[in-house]
């Protein structure tokens, strides 16, 4: 069974979707960022396949760092695709592009120096079918990189209800729409099982004292707002009026220093 992201998403979904990826990229990807392109940077990658790239604010955070890469943005939702080609517009980057496609078996078999992924392998059904659909389409010595959630590490240094509230709320949204939340612990075992070899995977903490305390408030908001128009019943108001008071307490928050943990992981084609 497929999960709600591997469907066709609405425009409206289309729209609350790309502001939390939004906030995501200034947030978490404030911590991912020198991770990915130092990976690229390191293994000489000069063209670049970016799968599930949404509204493609990640992807050309990555391609502004990596100027002498080429990187192709694709994701099967035009809507996200439209949002992606406009944001490019306003920038004069010669090095990235974006199109609509599905990453499935008709997709274009050039192999590639390297793969990324971002908040994908949670959305698929088949994560395993998926690695070594992206095995086989690297070069030797290709490199695919992950990034994934991992929601169960979601807490605070300073054990917070709250807190601890919103991440089983998001667990149970995880569920709901088929995808899994904490894909990020399987990485490791996922790539080497489907023949990649030299795997890492690492852990990158985003919280307000890694990313700042303005930084990590807009994503959580973005995310709250997300989870409850689409899933009230699961992400009730309740909770939101819950988030909304906590997120006023900035001393608060920075003491308690509350995070989300996501993996990165890489790995070479022999």
């Amino acid at each position: 069974m497929k999960s709600m992201l591997e469907t066709y998403l609405t425009l409206k979904q289309t729209k609350l979707l790309s502001a939390t990826l939004e906030a995501q990229t200034r947030a978490c990807g404030f911590a991912e960022l020198p991770t990915v392109v130092s990976i690229l940077n390191e293994r000489k990658c000069r063209d670049v396949l970016d799968v599930g790239t949404g509204e493609g604010s990640f992807l050309i955070e990555v391609a502004r760092k990596a100027k002498g890469t080429r990187f192709l943005g694709v994701d099967h939702n035009a809507f996200a695709i439209e949002k992606a080609t406009a944001r490019l517009r306003r920038r004069s980057m010669k090095n990235v592009r974006f199109e609509t496609a599905f990453f499935d078996p008709a997709f274009d078999l050039k192999r590639r120096d390297a793969i990324l992924t971002r908040y994908t392998l949670q959305h698929s059904s088949k994560p395993e079918d998926f690695v070594r659909a992206v095995f086989s389409r690297l070069k030797r010595k290709g490199t695919f990189i992950a990034v994934e959630s991992m929601e169960t590490y979601t807490d605070c240094h300073v054990p917070d209800p709250v807190w601890e509230a919103y991440r089983a709320a998001l667990l149970t949204v995880h569920a709901k729409i088929g995808s899994n939340g904490n894909i990020g612990k399987a990485l490791g075992s996922l790539f080497r099982r489907s023949g990649f070899r030299n795997v890492q995977v690492g852990i990158v903490i985003c919280s307000p004292s890694t990313v700042g305390l303005d930084r990590f408030t807009s994503v959580v908001l973005a995310t709250t707002a997300l989870a409850h128009t689409l899933f009230p019943d699961l992400f009730d108001r309740k909770l939101v009026r819950r988030m909304g008071r906590w997120l006023e307490d900035g001393p608060g928050i920075v003491r308690r220093d509350p995070y989300v943990a996501t993996a990165i992981a890489h790995g070479l084609k022999p």
